[in-house]
């Protein structure tokens, strides 16, 4: 029960890695905020958290439009009376057909769709939320980049673009946020078999970076939100502007 009674927001949590990082914190004792563009898919996820006796609250959420942001926040804090932790998960991925291809050819209207949602939903979900941990003069943002940051990902320009924005805004505000006792963290997962529909494109797909880890073995849900936990509990509170990478050893940082 590491983060008992604490009250958690996590952004693209109706399905995979988001709803696996929201199960894990309510089974720690958290009151788990289930934030998702997709409204009925988040009711789903809070009803089965609910019926497993853990506390799950879902409210549909667009993290592109500030209003909309704001209003979570503001809702939330109302109903709780406080917010501890913000994990900014939800993003535009390969499982969204995510355009890939050389720099010059990106139609400008994809680089768009890209940063509004990777780049600018955590920029906005971090605005609205910063004033409440302010004023509590505590808590826990933990951003989700990419191990593309560091490779260079050769196909995915914008999202890759994207995730090295995260990274740069991680660092920019924990040296903001720290006079408050705010700490800011990011962390990196692999290429993980999260999906609840696996094709045989989905399994190769995954299958493919097994080569490259240290653990020869696909990436699940279950090996990143032990590294998410920490970040937000308090054995983690000397901690701040870093990358942490959970990628069964691919990347070495």
């Amino acid at each position: 029960m590491r983060l008992q009674n604490k009250v958690a927001i996590i952004t693209g949590a109706a399905h995979g890695i988001g709803k696996a990082y929201a199960r894990r914190f309510a089974e720690e004792g958290a009151h788990v905020v289930i934030a998702d563009i997709d409204g009925p898919g988040g009711e789903s996820a809070a009803k089965e958290f609910r019926g497993a006796g853990l506390s799950a609250w879902a409210r549909q959420t667009d993290v592109r439009s500030y209003s909309n942001v704001d209003g979570l926040m503001s809702e939330t804090a109302q109903r709780f009376g406080r917010i501890d932790v913000l994990i900014n998960n939800a993003a535009i991925y390969v499982t969204q057909k995510l355009w890939t291809g050389p720099v010059e050819e990106l139609p400008l209207a994809e680089w768009d769709r890209v940063l509004e949602v990777n780049l600018r939903g955590v920029f906005l979900c971090c605005k609205a939320v910063i004033p409440i941990m302010k004023k509590q003069r505590s808590g826990k943002i933990i951003n989700i980049a990419s191990g593309t940051f560091f490779t260079g990902s050769s196909n995915m320009p914008h999202y890759t673009a994207s995730k090295g924005g995260v990274v740069a805004l991680t660092r920019v505000m924990a040296r903001q946020l720290g006079p408050w006792g705010i700490n800011v963290n990011c962390m990196t997962p692999g290429s993980t078999m999260s999906e609840e529909v696996v094709t045989e494109e989905v399994r190769k797909r995954r299958e493919s970076s097994v080569a490259q880890r240290c653990f020869k073995r696909v990436e699940l849900p279950e090996d990143i939100v032990g590294t998410a936990l920490f970040l937000a509990s308090s054995d983690s509170d000397f901690m701040t502007g870093q990358v942490l990478v959970v990628e069964g050893g691919a990347i070495m940082h």
